[in-house]
């Protein structure tokens, strides 16, 4: 079988892999369609994320649909055929945090494309069968794998409650930037002003629901957003550009008393804020990791309609042009939100 393997720093190589076999409690997944997540481009363009650096070549990907192949004994859940959509975080289910229901921030957590753990850019890929949940034949595989970005904006979402009818803030209209912003105004949330530096994803945001955008790059944002709320700012501000900038300008945007969510992985692996500004607001500041026991709940949500999964997809490319697709999702290319690796 086929597998993408990076070695370096901008070296992906599609490489020949023995085809695996499941195991008891494990399924044989016939990989569909890989999105490329922010976190990829990190090990691709910088060899790391803080202190996961890419030591031996890795496979990458976690945001990706399947359909079962085989199943290995003892599995029931699933058959062979079926279409699924995977949850990458394979937890303990043992440790204190699993037990309380924290399985995204479990400590000994097995994530697709993180070292050591090889990810989703192979053809086919023997996994856990209790984390493939199985999806209408009807969807198409693209759309499944961005259930994996819709399942965090989800979650976020879930961790900022209330969220009704109040002001909020989306810093970066990214995959996860554009999944938030679907799922706040699912949660009934009031007016929701967005910014980036991209014109074209200001766009996609503005078609899904956002109030107003901002250009980030204005040296006046901070200000046109507080004046676009009558002075007061914003109840609760979501930072997902992955830059410091944006944490800094979320504190200075967010309402006395407020909530800043900050997702975005800096490339520095360094998070600063002005400790005047938050210390005499009051502020909290809390942290998204991943998602948690949100991934069927964003199934129904797209099934309903409420929220749309195509939306996040800008490119599809082949397999074949795997290094091209990172290099458009690196660069931004033509307003990239998703890049999608048809398998």
């Amino acid at each position: 079988m086929r597998a993408v393997k990076l070695y370096a720093p901008g070296d992906l190589r599609i490489v020949e892999m023995e085809k695996p076999k499941p195991g008891p409690n494990q399924v044989l997944l016939q990989v569909k369609a890989v999105g490329i997540c922010a976190s990829d481009i990190h090990y691709f363009r910088d060899g790391g994320i803080g202190d996961n650096v890419v030591t031996e070549p890795l496979i990458l990907g976690h945001e990706f649909s399947a359909v079962i192949a085989e199943i290995g004994p003892d599995v029931q859940n699933v058959k062979p055929g079926d279409r699924v959509a995977v949850e990458p975080a394979e937890p303990c289910w043992q440790c204190d945090l699993c037990k309380q229901g924290d399985f995204n921030l479990c400590r000994s957590i097995k994530f697709c494309g993180t070292p050591p753990h090889d990810g989703a850019f192979r053809e086919f890929m023997a996994y856990p069968a209790s984390l493939a949940v199985p999806v209408p034949q009807s969807m198409d595989f693209g759309e499944i794998a961005m259930l994996e970005p819709i399942a965090i904006g989800v979650y976020a979402v879930d961790l900022a409650q209330p969220v009704r009818d109040r002001t909020i803030g989306i810093l970066g209209a990214g995959g996860i930037g554009i999944s938030i912003l679907q799922a706040v105004r699912v949660a009934g949330a009031g007016d929701v002003y967005v910014t980036d530096l991209i014109p074209e994803r200001l766009r996609y945001a503005e078609r899904l629901g956002a109030t107003r955008t901002f250009d980030a790059n204005d040296p006046k944002v901070v200000d046109k957003v507080i004046a676009a709320t009558g002075g007061r700012g914003l109840d609760i501000v979501f930072e997902a550009a992955g830059e410091n900038e944006a944490v800094c300008q979320a504190t200075e945007m967010v309402r006395p008393g407020g909530l800043v969510m900050v997702g975005g992985i800096p490339r520095d692996d360094f998070m600063t804020v002005k400790a005047s500004v938050v210390r005499r607001k009051g502020l909290t500041i809390r942290l998204i990791r991943r998602s948690n026991r949100t991934l069927e709940r964003s199934i129904r949500l797209v099934l309903d309609g409420q929220i749309n999964a195509s939306a996040l997809i800008t490119h599809r490319l082949p397999l074949e042009r795997v290094v091209d697709a990172f290099e458009i999702a690196r660069d931004r290319r033509d307003g990239a939100l998703r890049v999608v690796v048809e398998m």
